[in-house]
Formats: C-alpha cells, structure tokens, sequence
C-alpha cells in the first residue's frame, strides 16, 4: 500500500512557524548566536521544505488562486508600508531632535551649560559608578546624561560602571562613594558626588580650563598628615581631593617662612602645639590678601598646648568672632557620650546636599560666635548638636580612669546644649573665608571614609566652599511654577457620588429597561 506524504504536510507548517519563533525568541533573551538558534533556523528550513515536497500540489494551487491574489496585493502593501516606516525611522535617527514641553522647561539645560558644551575644546566623558542597589538613582540620572550627549553634538559621551564588578576602574578614578560621577577630559578627571547639572558643568569648566588648585596642609606641629595611610591619618582625604582635580601638599611655615602665592586654601589639621606668632602673622596677611583658612582644632585635654598662649585662636576670636571654648562636648544622645551626633545643619553651601546624614565628631569641642564691632565679617553656625549635649568645662575630671562616673551637666559651670563645633565665615571686603572645626580626628580615614556618614562629604564641601570652587559657573536658576490644588467641599464631593455612582450607571438601566420593553411590545 503507498504511503500518502501529503497528510505529513500540514503538520510541517506549523513545526516550522513554531521554531522560528522559538528560534528568535531566544535570540531576543541572550542576545548572542548561540548553536541553539542556528539549530532551530534549519529545522524550521528543513521542516518548511519538507511540507512543500510532501504535498507541491497544495503550494500551487496556494500560489495560483484569488487568495493567493488578495495576499500578494497585501503583502506588496505591507511592504511599503513598512518601507515608508523606514525612511521616516532612518531620518529621525539621523537629524535628531528633541522638544521639552513641560512648562517651566524641566529636561532642558541651562544656557550656560549650552555654551559650555558647544565650545568644548576635546571630547569628553562622564562615567558614572552605580551599583546594582543605586539602580534606581542611575535611572534618574540617565536623562540628564542624555541631555548633555545631545546638546554636545556627540562630543560628550557617558557609559555606567558597577563598581562592584570593576574595582580596577573605580580605584583608577579614585572612586570612593557609590553614585558618583567621573568626568573625563583629556588625561584629567574629577569626581562630583551628589551629581546635578550645577556640578558636572562646574566640574566641565575646572577641566577644560586647567590651572593650580593648591591646597597647603601645615606641618611641623604635630598635625594630622595627608602621608598618614593608617587608620588616623588623612590620605583618604588626599585622595578624594586629587580626584577633584585639587593639588595636595604639606607646608612647614617654620621652614618655608612664607604662605606661597599659589595657595587656595590653608588647612591646620589639629596642632598639638600652637602656632608661634610669627606663622600668626603670616596667617593674618594670607587672610588679609582674600585668602582662605580650615583650622581644625582638638580640645585642649587631647594636645599639648598647655598654658601657652595660642596667638592664631585669639585672632579668630577679636577679628573674625569665632572663639574656641574650652570645654569638651558631651552627647547623651549618642551611644559614645563623647561622640558628638549632629543632623542639624544651617542652610549654606557645604550643607545643602547633607539632607539627613549625620556627622560624628568624637571628641569635640565647642565654638561660641560673637559679632566683631566694624567688622565686614558674615558668620554662620554651619553644624550644631542636640539639645540634650553640653560642653563639659571640668575637664581635670575626665583625666579619672572611669570619666564617665558622675558625669553630668553643671548648670552655671558647662555649656549648655545646643552647641556650635563648626563655623564658617566671610569676609565681604578681603573676599578671605573661613572654616573652623572643634574637632580634628572627624575627617581621619577610619572614621570620615570607612563609616557611614556624611564626614568626609562635609570635610570635601568646606575645602571647596573655602577655595572658592563651589560654584564656578552660576547657571540661570529655572523658573518653577507653584501648583496648588484646593480640596472640594464636602458638597462638591457628594454631588460628585451622585452623579458618577447613582445618576449615570441608574440612566444605563433605565435606558436598557426601554429598549426591552418596547422590542416585547412589538413583539
């Protein structure tokens, strides 16, 4: 008996459709030509030809008759169609143009920004580090990007890095913090944390204009040293101030005799012994020439001042208002007494991006500020601690084995809390800032760097704030169009309810009850 092949053939179609399919939907998860695919693209081949030699009489007849008419014409159709599509898609793609319709221009970057990439001198590139968990945050961020690459003609590329996955890269860049921005130009990188378009355009312009961004750190007396890879050193510091593009060096003004002409910033990071007059006085002429100064100062228990007097403190007190208090500030909040725990921030630059970071200070002390008489001096109490902390003025008590046993507020004797352990201030005529600090050890690597806190960010803001480098291009401010949306009365509501919930769905049945009434009626 022969064999009929042509039952064979309906079943072939189908298996070739279904593994094509097959075949291009694991393309589309991979990604990749993986055998698999190439399998399957045969078979649907093999089985498709099979079918045809198994039953040609039905492809002919397919081909010959006025279905087969109907779907060529539409078949032709379709693909012009989709050829129109095409030559649409391959103009957009190559003149793109975007249209920001929101009303106070949200997607759109300021003219400054604008300027500043269509004068890009080399190409340039933002690599951002963003781990798995910051995913959401590198979605947010992502538009802006997009909106930089455009606006610079391409001359501006971006890409995402996990820093997870390629700590090479990351610690090429000195990457320390997740979220972070590396901006790329030439040879030179600066990092920006917390990115808005404020700073990978102020960060733009430091690259594409380089120049000396020095930042002197004073030795010869017993200060923390930027060297100092240990636990309590500062090279942490160092190096996210060498990936925002800043100089870092130690000055001995014992040796030096001079502050030199390049100086951005001078910082005493925490002296054991005081300053002697003479690199006073060379303090008061860099401050006096627009110059700036971060002095981080320990409690007098923790150094070796003694009773010697401390000429740099008194000039901060009689011409800046900004004194040292003798005290040591103890925090019952937080769970080391002599930590102090500060979420309390003034409004200024070095702390708007802070938010609801805490900061630590271990073993701290408190600042007080008075108003200088005829002085062009603005100060601002930048960091300050809970209500429940004081300053502790008996510090010969705190030198017991057991400090903590009846330690407790003296009304009258200690500073009550709220207490200020930093300060800044500027000077309106010299144009010379100020940062002061009642603590040393807070920016130190363990602490400002390997901990979970906002130390190190603020450390950072107060170098760039003092050096003048926090906002070197100031971009038009975008207007923002206040909404206000007033709640309906109680009336509003419950005509709403009647209306949406009783009168339309009632109207539907009513309406519905009429038309089967009237169709049984003619019926």
């Amino acid at each position: 008996m022969k064999r009929d092949w042509r039952r064979y053939a309906l079943a072939g179609y189908p298996a070739s459709v279904v593994l094509l399919l097959a075949s291009a939907a694991w393309y589309m998860v991979k990604r990749e030509f993986y055998p698999i695919v190439s399998a399957g693209l045969a078979l649907t081949v093999l089985f498709a030809a099979a079918a045809v030699i198994a039953d040609p009489d039905r492809v002919r007849r397919a081909l010959a008759g006025r279905q087969a008419r109907h779907g060529s014409n539409a078949l032709v159709i379709s693909l012009a169609f989709a050829g129109i599509l095409g030559v649409l898609n391959f103009l957009a793609y190559s003149n793109p143009k975007r249209w920001d319709l929101t009303e106070d221009q949200e997607y759109t970057l300021a003219p400054e920004t604008r300027l500043l990439l269509s004068t890009l001198k080399e190409p340039a590139r933002i690599v951002g580090f963003y781990t798995v968990d910051a995913e959401g945050s590198q979605n947010q961020i992502r538009p802006l990007l997009e909106q930089y690459q455009v606006e610079s003609k391409g001359k501006l590329t971006f890409e995402f890095i996990d820093p997870r996955e390629d700590p090479i890269t990351t610690e090429r860049y000195g990457v320390t913090q997740d979220r972070s921005l590396v901006i790329v130009v030439g040879e030179t990188s600066a990092v920006v944390t917390f990115p808005e378009e404020q700073d990978i355009s102020g960060a733009l312009l430091r690259l594409e204009n380089p120049g000396s961004r020095k930042v002197y750190f004073t030795s010869g007396h017993g200060e923390l040293s930027i060297s100092q890879t240990d636990d309590g050193g500062l090279s942490k510091l160092k190096t996210a101030l060498d990936s925002k593009n800043y100089e870092t060096e130690e000055l001995n003004l014992q040796i030096q005799g001079e502050i030199p002409a390049d100086a951005l910033l001078l910082v005493v990071a925490g002296p054991q012994v005081p300053l002697s007059p003479a690199e006073t006085e060379l303090i008061v002429d860099y401050l006096a020439q627009g110059g700036s100064l971060l002095l981080l100062q320990e409690p007098s228990i923790l150094t070796r001042f003694g009773d010697n007097p401390d000429s740099l403190a008194d000039y901060l007190a009689s011409s800046w208002g900004i004194g040292l208090n003798n005290d040591l500030i103890v925090d019952p909040d937080s769970l080391n007494p002599f930590v102090a725990l500060s979420f309390q921030y003034a409004s200024h630059p070095v702390t708007e991006r802070l938010e609801s970071i805490g900061t630590l200070f271990p073993s701290a002390r408190s600042l007080n500020l008075a108003t200088v008489e005829g002085s062009s001096v603005t100060q601002t109490a930048l960091v300050t601690t809970g209500d429940s902390s004081w300053g502790e003025t008996n510090l010969e008590a705190l030198l017991t084995d057991d400090p903590l046993e009846g330690l407790a507020e003296d009304a009258g004797l200690d500073n009550p809390g709220p207490l200020t352990v930093v300060a800044v201030a500027e000077n309106s005529v010299s144009e010379a800032r100020l940062v002061v600090i009642g603590d040393a050890d807070f920016p130190a690597n363990a602490i400002a760097f390997d901990a979970p806190n906002a130390n190190g960010d603020l450390l950072v803001n107060s170098i760039d704030w003092a050096s003048g480098q926090e906002n070197l291009l100031d971009l038009t401010p975008k207007q923002q169009t206040q909404r206000f949306v007033t709640p309906p009365t109680e009336t509003t509501v419950r005509l709403v309810f009647l209306g949406t919930v009783v009168l339309l769905p009632g109207a539907v049945i009513v309406l519905g009850v009429s038309v089967w009434w009237q169709r049984r009626k003619r019926a």
